[in-house]
């Protein structure tokens, strides 16, 4: 294939809401200009508030409490969430996006899924509206979610689910790949990852956590799936502690829980690295989190599969596993798999002929992981 003829595709997916702090400075763009519910909800502050949207309606809903005098903080707090929400706090009700955006005294908008929204400064008296919502949610997606708003006191910690879901001697092969492959969100953007020890060290790729202007995400949020048939619950925060630009690949660690408290006893599902690779022909699977494999903005766990079409090698290093094996926008860092569900490799990109619609997908082999990180990971197993 003509290398002319080709159009590389990193395959990263937006989850959450992305570059929208640009549009405070910006014209809204349409894809941003979502309907807000035309009826406005009455929250009483420390009483959770179900809301849901329904499907072709409004994305954004509006929530108006009172601030009586003295309160010095405000907490919004989304839980049960079926979508990417996001939150804004204004001292005006807001009929558009352009005037939300506008208006909004506070916002929280990151890859959070469970959205935490603290506000201490410029609070007075008077009426308040919160507006939750997901600006990524597809339009035909039902949106549900819980909001919370508290004062002064932070809301009760959030009931989160006890890792690992099932002990892994009773799991099949199959299941245990589903519960180490975890779906990445980040302020901006998003992918897939594997856990590679029970202490919580995932590989992913590197353009999966990096930012439009070339920095890396501060946080990364992790979400583990039970069943393939479910959505991934996100549980966890996670931090890059190396990175390979040459690569294109990152090894984070699994820091705390949405709680804020350190992980301690880690005990997670994890995959274990193949000891040698594929073959020419042989199986090839892989896991991830592609929005393609989604109903709305949160995409369900996803597994393709082919064979290892070829090798890639430069200066007698092997680069690149070849393969017919899918891959999709958001399997970006996620779980290229032998038929006895080792890792073998991460997914990183597919090269696509706009003119014959042909496509191929780019796997990083594990033995090209660098040594120092398979150092760590081998320690880490050992602990």
């Amino acid at each position: 294939m003509d290398a002319r003829l080709r159009v590389l595709t990193a395959v990263l997916v937006l989850f959450g809401l992305g570059l929208w702090v640009a549009a405070q400075e910006q014209p809204v763009p349409e894809e941003w200009d979502v309907a807000i519910a035309e009826k406005v909800l009455e929250a009483k502050p420390g009483t959770a508030l179900t809301i849901e949207l329904p499907a072709n309606g409004a994305r954004l809903q509006g929530v108006r409490f009172k601030l009586p005098e003295g309160t010095k903080k405000v907490y919004a707090q989304v839980t049960d969430a079926s979508a990417d929400i996001d939150l804004w706090l204004t001292r005006e009700r807001a009929k558009d996006m352009a005037t939300l955006l506008e208006e909004a005294e506070a916002e929280k908008a990151t890859g959070r899924l469970s959205e935490l929204m603290e506000v201490s400064e410029g609070l007075r008296a008077g009426t308040y509206y919160v507006y939750a919502g997901s600006l990524s949610a597809t339009t035909d997606e039902e949106i549900s979610f819980k909001l919370l708003i508290s004062l002064n006191d932070a809301p009760p910690p959030m009931a989160l689910p006890a890792l690992p879901f099932t002990a892994l001697e009773q799991l099949s092969p199959a299941e245990r790949a589903v519960h180490a492959c975890v779906a990445l969100n980040t302020d901006e953007g998003g992918g897939s990852g594997t856990v590679v020890t029970p202490g919580g060290l995932i590989l992913t790729n590197r353009h999966v956590l990096e930012n439009e202007d070339g920095s890396f995400a501060a946080t990364v949020f992790v979400s583990f799936t039970r069943d393939p048939r479910g959505l991934p619950v996100q549980t966890h925060t996670a931090v890059v502690i190396d990175q390979s630009a040459e690569l294109d690949l990152a090894l984070l660690r699994i820091t705390e829980d949405l709680n804020g408290r350190p992980v301690e006893n880690p005990s997670f599902a994890w995959l274990p690295l193949a000891h040698s690779g594929p073959e020419f022909g042989h199986e090839l699977r892989c896991l991830g989190y592609p929005a393609i494999g989604g109903s709305g903005s949160v995409a369900s766990i996803t597994m393709t599969s082919g064979v290892v079409s070829g090798f890639a090698v430069r200066k007698n290093v092997l680069q690149w596993l070849k393969t017919d094996c899918l891959i999709s926008a958001g399997n970006s860092g996620g779980a290229a798999l032998n038929a006895g569900y080792e890792l073998v490799g991460i997914p990183t990109e597919s090269l696509h002929d706009p003119d014959t619609l042909e496509s191929l997908g780019y796997v990083r082999p594990v033995d090209s992981i660098p040594k120092g990180w398979l150092e760590r990971i081998r320690k880490d197993l050992t602990k």
